[in-house]
């Protein structure tokens, strides 16, 4: 008995330690941004990467509506898995018509109840889009027209993983030009856990303003949990269905 307890605490031990190496590589394996102007307005194309070894997520297509009139379609974010290991994630958004809705919801956190990631923007500037009719997948966007700065980031909720507690982990990428911070978000309730990207894309305003910082408070404690969802879901080889 003794044996097998000592085996399941070096098992453990060992888990936590893949994991945290994992953390610090970081989810998020590639990003690239990039605009286009059709017929006056500006799109703005994020796309990242995510390492599907860790975290595989089942693809789907989730278009963005405008809140203010549902049948003019403002962007898409799609999810695939084309090449083994690595799942894309593209957003393409009328950046343009997004600037001009008057009445966007207004945010102050990750839908876990945690403050976001981000430091060097205004709080009181955090806005929110659904993706599609969902409720807890949504298009975030913090805009500072004087500093210049923009933050775009999105949460896809999935129950999936939710670790028992409320956490992030998250880690930083730079790639192609493109800062952020990437990771998955867990909740005690249905739709609060997810997976979460920010990237600052303040170089659309032709901005080289500094100060965006991406950082979580998350203890580390509290993020080997998460890291061990993670662990227990990649054993399953479990794929996770956006809602």
């Amino acid at each position: 008995m003794i044996s097998s307890m000592i085996q399941k605490s070096v098992l453990l031990a060992a888990t936590v330690l893949t994991l945290a190496a994992c953390s610090q590589e970081g989810l998020i394996k590639g990003a690239a941004l990039s605009t286009k102007i059709t017929q006056g307005d500006v799109y703005v194309s994020l796309k990242t990467q995510v390492d599907s070894n860790n975290l595989q997520i089942m693809s789907v297509q989730l278009p963005i509506y405008n809140p203010e009139n549902p049948v003019e379609m403002l962007g898409m974010l799609n999810v695939s898995s084309l090449v083994p290991g690595i799942t894309d994630i593209d957003l393409v958004l009328n950046f343009s018509r997004v600037t001009k809705i008057p009445a966007l919801q207004a945010e102050k956190g990750l839908p876990n109840g945690t403050l976001f990631p981000v430091m060097g923007v205004k709080a009181d500037e955090w806005y929110s889009i659904p993706l599609s009719d969902s409720r807890v997948s949504k298009l975030y966007l913090n805009l500072d027209l004087q500093a210049p700065k923009v933050v775009l980031g999105y949460a896809l909720g999935t129950d999936s993983l939710s670790a028992g507690i409320v956490a992030n982990l998250f880690t930083g990428f730079s790639a192609q030009g493109v800062t952020g911070y990437g990771g998955v978000y867990s909740g005690l309730l249905p739709g609060q856990s997810g997976v979460a990207v920010f990237a600052d894309v303040s170089s659309i305003l032709k901005s080289s303003a500094p100060g965006v910082a991406f950082v979580d408070r998350t203890s580390k404690s509290r993020q080997n949990k998460v890291a061990e969802k993670l662990m227990q879901l990649n054993q399953r080889k479990s794929l996770l269905r956006v809602r």
